[in-house]
């Protein structure tokens, strides 16, 4: 796993939160109290297209981390930020299969 400070690993996923973002909302200037559905358009097929692009911006293996038990608690920005830390941390503690 990459080490990551926390600004870091923030300004990484709002990157990838306005990639993953519609057309409309990649104009927006985006905060953590947006939600990704109602404001950005990442519906949960995008949102878990956004959490798969965690493999390679911060180096981890996700294939044995529940993405679901996680997926549902992302609503805003600010969850993804908060999650997405959990997740490359869950990731990096598990052994690649």
């Amino acid at each position: 796993m990459t080490i990551i400070d926390d600004a870091s690993f923030e300004t990484t996923v709002l990157a990838l939160v306005a990639d993953a973002a519609s057309s409309r909302a990649r104009k927006l200037a985006i905060t953590r109290e947006m939600r990704l559905q109602r404001d950005l358009g990442i519906d949960s097929i995008g949102l878990l297209g956004l959490i798969v692009r965690f493999e390679d911006a911060f180096g981890v293996d996700l294939s044995a981390v529940d993405l679901g038990a996680y997926a549902g608690n992302i609503r805003t920005v600010g969850d993804a930020i908060h999650y997405g830390r959990e997740i490359v941390r869950d990731a990096a503690v598990r052994p690649r299969p």
